[in-house]
């Protein structure tokens, strides 16, 4: 299974990366700063592309929300299942989401221990 995490903080890509390491599945994570730098990857056709992507919503440039709108324009992309994984996401946000379409959204854990849950979680429906 490919993951892969877009956040302007590497903080949290190291803190996923762990939660995914003791987890214990089969995967391979990869981590883009910036929203640009993912829509790049998985733009070029040689490149493989991720089972779920996890999305911040804020980030510098081009928002989360935004990301997701131009992954959902390309039908190449179906297979991808974007998450928003956000510290904070508004009502007024939450509504703009839901009219592009299905979309799932989690609030970043503080603990270590529930990010496992989450993932377990999200992996596991995913399979």
């Amino acid at each position: 299974m490919q993951i892969a995490l877009v956040d302007d903080d590497s903080d949290e890509a190291t803190i996923f990366q762990i939660a995914l390491e003791l987890i214990g599945i089969d995967s391979k994570f990869n981590y883009y700063e910036r929203a640009f730098d993912f829509l790049s990857h998985i733009e070029n056709p040689k490149n493989s592309l991720p089972d779920i992507v996890f999305v911040d919503m804020k980030m510098p440039k081009i928002s989360g929300q935004e990301m997701i709108a131009k992954i959902k324009e390309n039908t190449r992309f179906d297979s991808i299942k974007a998450i928003i994984y956000t510290a904070h996401i508004s009502e007024a946000q939450k509504l703009a989401m839901e009219a592009m379409g299905p979309y799932e959204f989690f609030i970043k854990p503080t603990e270590l221990e529930d990010l496992i849950a989450m993932l377990k979680g999200i992996i596991s429906n995913h399979k």
